[in-house]
């Protein structure tokens, strides 16, 4: 059995399995009356949640994993789409190995899933890559029963490739009819003045909520927004019009960096919610 070991522990994250219950159970509380109990969706179909260091994006990401933990009904797998932050060849790639460990524990992948995905697969896509392994922790901790993922490396964030990731996932899940959740990996404006990165990730924000996946993918090139993870989004929005185009999307939360830097220049935080 082959095991994808921690690579940020202790950097993105705690590297000890205490501290990290400790940090999320601190984060969670401070947010649980900021969180909209409202909403409790017959389905949940997915998400946006960030991928930086818990200390800069926790408080925006638990929002999410909120609706996770108190869904009507378990889910069988969460399909984890990031951005690639290496040079690694394939555009886009599954990962190589049986199961991921984290200081919490080990997740095994859905390999039976991702056998019916017609994508190509890569150790080195993941091998020092964060922005899939900051998510599993708030999975294991959030979580009080056991559940697979399935990593994908987007190197290629284009609206073709989003939209052919979508229907690879659909159709795979036509045949083995999983319980999934696809969490869409992405940091919004990077090292902006804080009134400018919330200015254009509203005119991302506003595309999303229209479900304008064009209007998204042209917005983000029109004006250079420094969205890391804009293909991650459009496949979830392509994957959502599958399931139901009437889906709805709720913005559970924003934030930058300056809750743990001093730097006049931040990095913006959304989560979001894709739901029945």
């Amino acid at each position: 059995m082959s095991i994808r070991r921690t690579a940020v522990a202790g950097a993105f994250y705690p590297k000890e399995a205490n501290a990290i219950r400790k940090l999320l159970s601190k984060v969670a509380t401070a947010e649980d009356n900021k969180i909209n109990k409202k909403i409790y969706p017959k389905k949940v179909i997915g998400g946006i949640v960030p991928h930086a260091g818990y200390n800069y994006s926790a408080n925006e990401a638990v929002h999410f994993f909120h609706y996770i933990k108190n869904h009507i009904e378990p889910f069988d797998t969460f399909i984890i789409i990031n951005p690639c932050h290496k040079g690694v060849k394939e555009e886009i790639s599954l990962d190589m190995n049986d199961a991921w460990n984290t200081p919490m524990g080990d997740v095994s992948l859905d390999v039976e899933l991702m056998d019916f995905m017609n994508i190509p697969r890569s150790f080195d896509a993941q091998k020092e890559e964060h922005s899939a392994e900051v998510i599993l922790p708030y999975l294991q901790f959030f979580l009080d029963y056991k559940f697979k993922i399935v990593p994908i490396s987007m190197r290629k964030q284009s609206y073709r490739r989003a939209r052919e990731l979508a229907e690879i996932i659909f159709k795979a899940n036509q045949v083995m009819k999983r319980k999934l959740a696809i969490i869409a990996s992405t940091d919004f404006s990077h090292y902006e003045k804080p009134e400018v990165g919330f200015y254009y990730d509203n005119l991302v924000i506003n595309r999303i909520l229209d479900n304008s996946i064009h209007g998204l993918y042209d917005t983000i090139h029109e004006n250079n927004i420094s969205v890391c993870g804009y293909g991650s989004i459009m496949t979830l929005m392509f994957y959502s019009r599958m399931v139901d185009p009437n889906y709805n999307v709720d913005i559970l939360a924003r934030g930058n960096s300056s809750k743990y830097s001093n730097d006049e220049l931040v990095v913006d935080y959304v989560s979001a919610l894709f739901y029945l």
